[in-house]
């Protein structure tokens, strides 16, 4: 017996029957060949997650009666990725992969540097692989596609988030027991020198991620687990 996990959407799990249609339930009966019987996992991207079974199966929907369900809360602190854009796919792999370690949102940022604008027309392909890599690790909150930006933008933030910038000349991450920190991440060329001065003076913690030249996407991940690590450890 397969064991399913489908994105029922925001406030789409409701008790005691929940009805999935559209691409969402097209791809399960299609593609992982659901059948009335099996159980599946339901997410709503928004906290909520409910232990189910399949009681209807067709081409494009799905009904699923609620046996448990739970709603679980953000994991703290948030973290803001904003990075430079990695060339071709490797985008696509670094937002499954910044998903799976835990980071709350990421957004695309100018720099200096940089050589890749994503895109607008992107974007949609960006929020499709955050709610598959959702299914696929577990995690109750979907992570969220933020707008491009600037990067002076990047560094102006409500007083409850630590700004870190990630650079070789850093030292280690020091937890401070913030709620949210923006993790900003630049390209492959390095910062820009000014852009390096704008960030301590908006009182960013510059943070080195260890010994290595890093890829951009590398260098995300690794320091989304850096700093979640060091933070929960610390509370």
């Amino acid at each position: 017996m397969r064991h399913h996990a489908v994105y029922a959407g925001p406030n789409g799990i409701s008790e005691p029957l929940t009805e999935i249609a559209g691409p969402e339930a097209e791809h399960a009966a299609k593609v992982k060949r659901a059948r009335v019987g099996d159980p599946v996992d339901l997410f709503d991207g928004a906290g909520a997650i409910a232990h189910a079974t399949l009681t209807e199966v067709r081409k494009n929907r799905l009904v699923a009666r609620i046996e448990s369900n739970r709603r679980l809360a953000p994991i703290a602190p948030a973290i803001e990725v904003a990075s430079a854009t990695p060339k071709g796919p490797r985008l696509e792999k670094m937002l499954d992969m910044l998903s799976q370690a835990g980071a709350a949102s990421w957004r695309a940022i100018n720099t200096r540097h940089g050589v890749v604008d994503p895109g607008e027309g992107k974007r949609d392909r960006a929020e499709r692989i955050a709610v598959e890599s959702l299914k696929q690790c577990g995690r109750a909150h979907v992570m969220r596609i933020d707008d491009k930006q600037d990067f002076a933008d990047a560094l102006v933030s409500e007083a409850d988030t630590r700004l870190v910038i990630a650079d070789a000349t850093g030292g280690q991450y020091v937890p401070t027991g913030a709620q949210r920190v923006r993790l900003l991440v630049g390209p492959e060329g390095g910062w820009h020198e000014a852009e390096l001065a704008a960030a301590k003076q908006a009182g960013a913690a510059v943070v080195s991620l260890g010994p290595y030249a890093l890829r951009i996407e590398t260098a995300a991940v690794v320091g989304v687990g850096v700093i979640l690590n060091a933070e929960q450890a610390n509370r």
